[in-house]
């Protein structure tokens, strides 16, 4: 039975860099990378991941960047934030029109879900001279590596982040973060507490990133829940006119680990041609209901439900006898975090039905070709199912 029963993982898709309206790469005159697409973004763009989000079901984490939306010039005169500090005047080449289409398609979106990415994507010295395009890490005293910056100044980095948001007015609620560029992987968890306060005062609880290159990583921070994006997996950032026909699976079934979040970028899912963006949509919708046909993974509804079947699926000891399957909750109910909402999800593969539960309820939730998806609500530590 131990092959044939299993705690999903919730797989959940993060699209970086949304927020730009100029996409092209220019790192070689020390400004942003962007999204890398050679084109201006359009409105179109967010239809699309509003729609792919849609067919399957998903509220996509969408981190955002927001500098090129300052329509006030409110990074003028801030040091840090811009490759002009002095002269920032963003306000003259934002397309308004266009500018106020993006913002409408993200507001009334059901299926994008925005995460704090960043300003600039980065930080600059006085002149304007990009440092990194880690934004909330910076060198100190000469070094050559890269550390946290303070607490006050990344909380001045998010209160301008803020700032930028609520001049449009937006009204999503925004309760998770995605470092720009990944974390220095020589960074220790109590390295980044810095960051990971500033975050929590501005309500993030949940947190993905690039960090420690190890599959399925979590730490705890002050009720935030870490979790490390997708490890040997990707598509190259700037690769747009992608066909998803050629995309990996992001598990296949019998691996010892697997993470939660499939890491990509905008432009992944965008044509040239913005108006052609409708005819890779299909493609992508079988490809995630394929990867839902795994055994070993399941479709997240988003970054809150991912985070919660993590915990528990990472933390929950599964044990077996005879026709009886134990979910012993201790260790993941132990762990410091106010996420968890008594519901996880476990699959099992066709023959084996579950016929009583003590310690929870369970409901059938989703039927595939070779197992069933059943939701459990449970009200002790222990979870004891009864099979046939």
């Amino acid at each position: 039975m131990k092959n044939s029963v299993i705690l999903p993982s919730a797989l959940q898709l993060c699209v970086d860099d949304i927020g730009w309206f100029f996409g092209r790469d220019d790192r070689l005159n020390g400004r942003p990378s962007r999204t890398g697409i050679p084109r201006k973004h359009h409105p179109l763009d967010y239809e699309i991941l509003n729609d792919l989000g849609k067919a399957i079901d998903q509220k996509i984490m969408c981190p955002i960047c927001l500098a090129e939306w300052d329509k006030d010039n409110i990074l003028r005169g801030k040091p840090g934030f811009t490759y002009e500090p002095d002269t920032w005047d963003c306000a003259s080449v934002i397309d308004m029109p266009s500018a106020q289409k993006c913002f409408e398609n993200i507001e009334k979106s059901d299926y994008i879900e925005l995460a704090i990415h960043g300003n600039l994507h980065g930080n600059y010295d006085e002149n304007g001279r990009q440092i990194t395009e880690m934004e909330y890490f910076e060198y100190k005293n000469g070094s050559k590596l890269l550390t946290t910056q303070s607490e006050d100044e990344i909380l001045y980095r998010l209160d301008i982040f803020k700032q930028l948001y609520n001049s449009w007015g937006f009204t999503k609620q925004i309760r998770s973060f995605c470092a720009p560029n990944g974390i220095p992987k020589h960074l220790t968890n109590e390295d980044l507490l810095p960051l990971a306060k500033a975050l929590r005062k501005h309500g993030v609880k949940y947190w993905t990133s690039r960090w420690k290159k190890t599959v399925c990583d979590t730490v705890f921070y002050d009720g935030i829940v870490y979790m490390e994006k997708n490890v040997n997996f990707g598509v190259p950032w700037d690769a747009f006119d992608f066909d998803p026909d050629y995309m990996k699976d992001f598990a296949k079934e019998g691996d010892e680990v697997i993470g939660d979040v499939l890491g990509m970028h905008w432009p992944n899912f965008l044509r040239y041609q913005p108006q052609n963006n409708y005819k890779v949509l299909g493609g992508w919708v079988k490809y995630f209901k394929k990867q839902a046909e795994i055994f070993g993974l399941m479709l997240s509804k988003d970054i809150e439900f991912s985070s919660i079947q993590h915990v528990y699926r990472r933390f929950s000891k599964l044990s077996f006898s005879d026709n009886k399957i134990t979910i012993d909750l201790t260790d993941a109910l132990n762990k410091p975090t106010d996420c968890l909402n008594g519901q996880f999800y476990v699959s099992i593969k066709n023959g084996i039905n579950p016929v009583s539960v003590m310690g929870g309820m369970i409901e059938p939730y989703e039927t595939h070709n070779e197992f069933k998806t059943y939701k459990i609500t449970h009200t002790s530590d222990i979870v004891e199912i009864t099979t046939k």
